[in-house]
């Protein structure tokens, strides 16, 4: 009986070991980033499906023009369970220019996307 016990506690402890720290397994980086330009007026809308945007959610968007840092805002939750969106005032963009938005998950991982100024 002593023994059953004894492995019994064995399992129950492993159990609690396994679940604590499988929470970064279970998270996922963002999964894409779309976006449109009008003017200088940006739609960024990065898409990261998560059961909790309080907890698990896009925490920075970066902003880069033909590789420059031009703005980054932070963030305390996302928009909705499926992802977070935001429009940014970037100035006219030269024609060709390369407009990049990197978006950061709080817990794991990041994505980009890029559109290139008409």
């Amino acid at each position: 009986m002593k023994n059953v016990k004894r492995l019994s506690v064995e399992i129950f402890i492993s159990f609690l070991l396994v679940t604590a720290f499988s929470g970064p397994a279970f998270s996922h980086p963002p999964k894409d980033v779309t976006m449109s330009l009008k003017g200088g007026m940006l739609s960024v809308n990065v898409s990261h499906s998560v059961d909790n945007p309080d907890k698990h959610y896009i925490y920075k968007i970066t902003i880069y023009k033909d590789n420059k840092i031009v703005l980054s805002k932070d963030y305390k939750s996302q928009t909705s369970a499926d992802g977070l969106s935001d429009t940014f005032d970037i100035g006219t963009p030269q024609q060709g220019s390369v407009i990049k938005a990197e978006a950061f998950c709080v817990i794991m991982g990041s994505v980009s996307g890029s559109i290139t100024a008409p």
